[in-house]
């Protein structure tokens, strides 16, 4: 179970499911790709080393990875 807020600021409780499906969302918004290829290409180091702000997007979904996992 994770929580989430809104842009308002309201908190939701959210379950495995619902979780995983955010996560997609923001990995999709934020990079274009899916929160599954994110996983993929964060746990194969692809983002070891790399200067966060040269990579669009790398920031919000590394922030959202409690939601994947």
């Amino acid at each position: 179970m994770s929580i989430a807020t809104d842009v308002m600021g309201q908190v939701t409780v959210v379950d495995g499911k619902e979780s995983s499906d955010l996560f997609d969302q923001i990995a999709r918004q934020n990079m274009g790709i899916t929160g599954a290829q994110f996983l993929v290409r964060w746990d194969s180091g692809e983002f070891d080393g790399v200067d966060w702000d040269d990579v669009p997007g790398l920031t919000e979904v590394a922030m959202a990875l409690p939601f994947a996992r």
